[in-house]
């Protein structure tokens, strides 16, 4: 279904010179976390990749501690309508519209459409090219599937949010397929929902306890909401299928492995996301396009509604086809394989697997064990393509019900054995791939906590650098860029001004450091101005993160795309990296307020104790080891002072601080409290690294002694205490506490007459 509307690049074509450059289009999204929104990405990638288009994606909300999403769109909106380098926008304005209302969305939309064309995904804005799922469509199968496949007739149906353009389409799917079915339309079967779980659950409450009218089925406008609904009525006594049928839509993740499984329509979101990027860049190269591209939705037959699920259904069909006359073994299983691969393996490898297996089948004699030997064989190629050998079991059933059809000999029965056999060899590696997987997710994790951990303890910038270097590769990523703003700003002013002032990160094995009024333009997808990054030296997807502490947006965060890094990188990384700046930033005013040490250049009494709080919140979120405090007093400095005066004093002072700093990692805390004392906060694995780390200090106070630079000893007294509690009350009272400890040890040295007060 088309629309007649033709849209071109006419009003475009002075602004985009096509022919001189790489093409350079924006993608706006909610988040990458989402199964939808990460698939349209990977559809709108790919067909990128295939004509040399860079992209820069926009990321609209944050998440906080809390697992809340937070929208910042604010920020994606003021850097897309002032670029300098976009060609286009893709807009995700379906899942956008939800969070910041149709009206605000249309608005924006239409500021960008005067600078640069925009597509605009499952939302349709008069005058802006669209690609649509066919909603009305996709509901009116669910429907008319529950009517006519399971005799449904008081259906209650959960509405999507007010005025969102999706949900009223497949309201009007849900009023057609009654019509279709002669069912009298009836207003008390509509229930109001909002796309979410909490809006699944509040429909039945009404549905149940305020309006008391009887239903045999329910269908929701998305997954999200059948999947609260059923939790609801399961509360309730009421169970699906067997009381109530029940559909959804979206075929969202978990809706399949869901008990029981839900009914659902299936978007192409791949499909969708090829389709938008290829409309705008024939709007881009002076093609018309259609005002509304649909693109048709399946609706998938599973528990929920009371059927046994698709793919029970094409086995049984499989089983009842008879074969026609030019049908053959080869023909039946090749067609079958196909349609369980689909574009996964090349057809070449599916041919070559089919011969070899039937072949193998029909020789005489047949040999059982060189058989499952070569079906062994092509299971292992197989891990070159995906570590997913359900659909293995799939085939199983088809060349079961091929050679039942075509082989009538002697080799019959022993094929049949085998192939019971070979069920246990896919079982075997399945298991073995799963934990594979499994092995493969937790070096995942431990490499992601290897690398937050080095950035969230970088308080300077040009150290952020370096982290990045050296950690993201970790991740699989080649690429990042970190803009920290002049000043920071609070999330509620609408008047910001974001300025970027410095820039720092890498380019494969490049460091990237730039601190000039030019900075800003990156905020604007022009990168032109950061030395050492040639943007335009090969095609490129990058996500542009605003980075956020609280409620204060601090800079902005750049990665690449790629579909194969795992979802979780992108969001810890951003929460971590805001951390790091929010951190550079905070150490930026302390110096500037003068809290550091004068003598030392360590932190004093007051800069300590705001750095020290600081990282106990960063503690509490993020388990990282124990937090030990250790309380310094240098020995013999009244004995310096009185023997070689107060100037020769404060040179010791400085050779401690030094030999601390050299000492102790650049993450650690270390504060001059005044005069002659010193305090540490660090993290240590287990107690015996306390003693380590003690340990490690006199050993380099000794090493600089033997040196006999001076006329005395450097050296110091040293309590230490573990923190019981990440809090601020515990950690004064440790330093406290370590004091104490401290003290003992200096009474015991002056028993012993190894040290001078």
């Amino acid at each position: 279904m088309q629309n007649d509307r033709l849209f071109s690049n006419n009003d475009f074509m002075e602004m985009c010179d096509v022919n001189n450059k790489r093409l350079h289009f924006g993608v706006l999204i909610a988040t990458p976390e989402d199964s939808s929104q990460r698939t349209v990405l990977d559809g709108i990638n790919s067909f990128a990749k295939a004509h040399d288009i860079n992209l820069t994606v926009y990321v609209g909300t944050y998440q906080t501690v809390d697992y809340e999403y937070i929208s910042h769109y604010e920020t994606c909106f003021n850097a897309i309508e002032n670029n300098t380098s976009l060609d286009g926008l893709i807009c995700y304005s379906g899942f956008i519209a939800t969070n910041i209302g149709t009206d605000n969305l249309v608005k924006r939309i239409n500021e960008i459409c005067k600078k640069i064309p925009v597509v605009s995904i499952c939302f349709f804005a008069e005058g802006v090219p669209s690609v649509i799922t066919d909603n009305r469509n996709g509901i009116f199968h669910a429907v008319d599937h529950l009517i006519k496949i399971h005799n449904k007739r008081k259906i209650v149906f959960i509405m999507g949010p007010k005025g969102h353009p999706e949900a009223e389409e497949r309201l009007r799917g849900y009023k057609e397929a009654l019509l279709e079915n002669n069912i009298e339309f009836n207003e008390n079967y509509l229930l109001q929902g909002n796309f979410t779980q909490d809006g699944g659950r509040n429909a039945i409450i009404e549905l149940i306890e305020n309006r008391g009218i009887e239903f045999d089925a329910i269908t929701a406008s998305d997954d999200g909401t059948a999947m609260g609904a059923m939790r609801e009525l399961k509360l309730r006594g009421i169970l699906i299928p067997s009381d109530a049928a029940a559909t959804g839509f979206d075929d969202d993740r978990g809706s399949d492995t869901f008990i029981p499984s839900i009914s659902t329509v299936q978007q192409n979101f791949f499909k969708i996301g090829t389709e938008s990027i290829e409309k705008l860049h024939k709007i881009i190269n002076g093609s018309s396009v259609d005002e509304i591209t649909y693109v048709s939705p399946v609706f998938l037959a599973r528990q929920s509604c009371g059927c046994l699920g698709n793919d029970f259904k094409d086995k049984e069909k499989q089983d009842d086809e008879t074969p026609g006359d030019s049908e053959t073994l080869l023909s039946f299983v090749s067609r079958r394989f196909a349609s369980v691969f689909k574009d996964e393996i090349p057809e070449r490898e599916i041919e070559w697997w089919v011969s070899a297996l039937i072949e193998k089948a029909v020789e005489k004699p047949f040999i059982s064990d060189d058989y499952l030997s070569m079906f062994d064989g092509i299971l292992i190629a197989y891990s070159r393509y995906s570590e997913d050998y359900s659909k293995w079991h799939e085939i199983i059933n088809i060349l079961t019900a091929g050679f039942e059809k075509f082989i009538h000999d002697e080799n019959s029965r022993a094929v049949l054995s085998t192939l019971i056999r070979v069920t246990t060899l896919i079982y075997d590696i399945q298991i073995k791939s799963e934990k594979n997987v499994t092995f493969a997710l937790n070096d995942f994790r431990n490499n992601l906590r290897r690398v937050v951990s080095s950035i969230v303890s970088m308080f300077e910038i040009k150290m952020l650098a370096d982290a990045l270097l050296k950690s993201l590769p970790m991740l699989s990523l080649d690429f990042a860029m970190v803009g920290l703003y002049r000043s920071q700003i609070a999330s509620d002013d609408p008047v910001a001004v974001r300025a970027i002032e410095e820039v720092v990160g890498f380019d494969g094995d490049k460091e990237l450091y730039v601190s000039d009024d030019k900075c800003t333009s990156i905020l604007y997808s022009d990168y032109s101005p950061i030395g050492g990054f040639d943007f335009n030296s090969r095609q490129r997807a990058l996500m542009l993160f605003p980075l956020f502490f609280e409620n204060i947006e601090v800079g902005i965060l750049i990665l690449p795309y790629d579909s194969r890094v795992h979802v979780d990188v992108y969001e810890s990384l951003r929460a971590n990296v805001s951390i790091a700046v929010k951190g550079a930033g905070l150490l930026s005013k302390i110096q500037a307020l003068s809290i550091t040490d004068e003598l030392t250049g360590l932190l004093n009494r007051r800069g300590f104790f705001q750095f020290s709080y600081s990282r106990l919140q960063h503690m509490r979120r993020n388990s990282e080891g124990i937090p030990i405090v250790m309380f310094m007093d240098m020995d013999g400095l009244k004995h310096i002072n009185d023997t070689f005066g107060h100037q020769e004093g404060d040179i010791a002072i400085s050779v401690l601080a030094k030999i601390l700093k050299e000492t102790l990692r650049e993450e650690d805390i270390i504060g001059r409290m005044g005069g002659d004392e010193f305090v540490v906060l660090s993290s240590i694995k287990s107690q015996n690294d306390g003693i380590t780390l003690i340990k490690r200090i006199r050993d380099s106070l000794d090493e600089y002694n033997n040196k006999k630079l001076h006329p005395y000893k450097v050296s110091a007294s040293i309590g230490s205490i573990v923190l019981v509690e990440l809090t601020n009350e515990c950690f004064e009272s440790a330093v406290l506490s370590a004091d104490s400890v401290m003290y003992e040890e200096k009474k015991e040295k002056k028993k012993q007459g190894i040290s001078r007060g």
